[in-house]
């Protein structure tokens, strides 16, 4: 248990350290506002494109139906596409953004930073997005898929000694009876 604690206070001082370089860069008030703002927009085109896919029943928390397994076959692909044409744009328009700087001032050089920092939120929001439809509607065809708690709970067993991660362990009943 105690590698696991190093393991995230490690993990919790290189984001820190991360976040405190990140603060002097004069593209972060762009960060900052994409921050805010991708995951709202996430959110809506998330609901959106379970519609455009025809996966609505996703939403309902039911079985997939012949139709949608159908469709799964089809889309899996394209929307595996989606989300690799969209990267490639989001992580073009951050590296714009950072060169010329998204920063408070008026000129126009951060206009244009504004510019591309606007078009790497949409861009980076779409990702996201299809991102977590993919495997949200992964995981709805095939249970068998893990998630993402399933491939946490497995790199910790490899991890540490522990069995808890794998959740209740099955006792052996011979093991417990008092002699």
């Amino acid at each position: 248990m105690v590698e696991v604690l190093v393991i995230f206070g490690l993990l919790g001082w290189l984001f820190l350290t991360f976040l405190e370089w990140l603060s002097t860069l004069a593209v972060f008030p762009a960060i900052f506002v994409a921050a805010v703002v991708c995951p709202i927009l996430s959110a809506r085109d998330y609901l959106l494109m379970t519609r455009h896919w025809k996966l609505r029943g996703m939403c309902l928390k039911r079985d997939p139906i012949p139709p949608e397994r159908f469709y799964w076959i089809i889309q899996q692909p394209r929307l595996r596409r989606t989300i690799f044409l969209f990267a490639i744009p989001s992580a073009l328009a951050w590296c714009n953004a950072a060169l010329l700087p998204a920063s408070l001032g008026v000129n126009l050089a951060s206009i244009v930073g504004w510019l591309n920092a606007l078009v790497a939120m949409l861009t980076l929001s779409r990702v996201i997005s299809a991102t977590a439809l993919f495997f949200n509607a992964s995981q709805w065809f095939d249970a068998m898929s893990p998630t993402l708690v399933g491939l946490l709970r497995r790199a910790m067993y490899k991890l540490s000694d522990n069995y808890e991660y794998l959740g209740q362990k099955k006792r052996d009943p011979e093991k417990e009876q008092v002699y």
